[in-house]
């Protein structure tokens, strides 16, 4: 009798140890998303089980501030939620319910700690966890908008911007929940949500896991990793496709698609730069292989220009300095802020294509890709589709408080020919929701 109730006893811890220690029944998880987007983000969770059924919900602090916040941010569950369930391998499969309903889930719990994966959406990327007793602010958020604030002011391209009444809100409205923010959830949706690209572009607010510094020394090798650069022919109108501007591999398929157009002999060419959201300089050989003389095209100023002028250059001061001809990211970051003015020009690369050219644009064409859209309208090509993003301005990154990082526009780019990009974007010359087909069409009938 008494052997078979110690037996019972024993059963019973057994089972509550698996519960309290084996499964998140109930109980409060902090968890890392090491996400592509937002990097490598801590918010603490809620999680209750239901047989092989999980929730989990973030104890987010300034909910109620960005659910008042314009637009359909489906915080009715909480900042962020997901739900998922548990297979015969013991790993919880499921999705997010909230802010977006993306991203495919998958989770696996082990005493204490958690492990995981997020394939899609803004958390794309690994995760990881712990069982915590209780919650606690996870960083001083006031403190690292402060220290935002000390980098936006030395370094934006024009720091008079940061007066107007539009970035004096954002910061008023940041500033608010920031004093309410738990967790980098907090903070990071609130910058996202609140930012509209007024009174500048290429403005972000990030966790990143390397330094400024690191940061520098990764893009001048990178590599995009994809076939970013591709032709293909339709008779004897060759079509170059670019869906990006970044990466050294880019600017190699850029010239072998360049060789290519020049073996086949042919007569037209379509530089199809709709969706490309810019990058870097494969800028250079896309204009480069199209001109037949070296092309001033524009110039750049920093907060260096702005810091003695009130007024852009003339085009007689712009003509009057060198062009810039270093072509790596880090010098250009370097040189753009240490000079304030910077003249950009194109040189002629073999082989040249001399036929007629038409570049297809629409309004996710942005950035970098604007540069290169402006430069090929100045060199006589036809623009057919939709006018650009005008999100025309060169960013560098820095570090902020408490692994904080933000990337921030240190320059603003003037086409000599047709002036800022910025706000206004690149306008086509033919305006068609089919851009392909307006092309062929116009080289079918010269």
């Amino acid at each position: 009798m008494i052997h078979r109730i110690f037996r019972s006893l024993v059963l019973l811890l057994l089972f509550v140890g698996h519960s309290a220690h084996g499964e998140p029944d109930g109980s409060l998880w902090r968890l890392t998303f090491n996400s592509n987007w937002l990097g490598p983000v801590e918010a603490h969770f809620d999680v209750t089980r239901d047989g092989d059924k999980l929730t989990a919900v973030s104890q987010s602090g300034a909910v109620p501030l960005l659910q008042a916040l314009p637009g359909d941010h489906n915080l009715t569950e909480g900042l962020v939620a997901f739900s998922a369930e548990k297979g015969a391998d013991g790993t919880y499969r499921g999705s997010f319910t909230a802010p977006w309903k993306e991203g495919a889930l998958k989770i696996v719990f082990s005493g204490d700690a958690a492990d995981g994966t997020v394939d899609g959406g803004a958390f794309s990327g690994e995760l990881s966890g712990i069982r915590v007793e209780s919650a606690r602010r996870l960083r001083d958020y006031p403190a690292v908008l402060n220290s935002l604030d000390q980098v936006v002011q030395a370094k934006v391209f024009e720091p008079g911007k940061l007066a107007k009444a539009s970035y004096v809100e954002f910061r008023r409205q940041l500033g608010e929940i920031a004093e309410l923010a738990q967790d980098d959830l907090d903070i990071l949706f609130g910058f996202h949500w609140l930012w509209n690209n007024d009174p500048f572009s290429h403005f972000e607010l990030k966790r990143s896991a390397r330094s400024a510094e690191q940061m520098f020394a990764f893009f001048d090798d990178y590599r995009v990793g994809f076939e970013a650069a591709t032709v293909r022919f339709d008779d004897d109108v060759a079509i170059l496709k670019v869906a990006t501007m970044m990466g050294a591999d880019t600017i190699e398929q850029i010239e072998a698609s360049y060789e290519e157009i020049s073996a086949a002999g042919s007569r037209a060419l379509i530089i199809d730069l709709r969706g490309n959201g810019g990058g870097a300089f494969a800028v250079k050989p896309l204009v480069g292989h199209v001109i037949d003389e070296p092309l001033d095209v524009g110039y750049f100023l920093s907060q260096r220009w702005h810091a003695g002028n009130t007024a852009p250059p003339t085009t007689e001061q712009v003509l009057e300095i060198e062009p810039w001809q270093g072509w790596s990211i880090l010098s250009f970051w370097h040189d753009v802020q240490d000079q304030g003015l910077l003249r950009l020009k194109f040189e002629t690369a073999e082989p040249h294509f001399g036929g007629d050219v038409y570049v297809l644009l629409d309004k996710r064409s942005a950035s970098a890709t604007e540069l290169a859209a402006d430069a090929l309208r100045t060199a006589g090509a036809t623009l057919i589709g939709e006018t650009t993003a005008g999100e025309m301005l060169s960013q560098s990154f820095f570090d902020v408080a408490d692994g904080f990082s933000i990337s921030l526009p240190v320059a603003d780019y003037y086409s000599l020919a047709h002036g800022r990009i910025e706000g206004v974007g690149v306008p086509v010359d033919i305006e068609a929701a089919d851009a392909m087909q307006e092309a062929m069409n116009r080289i079918a009938t010269r």
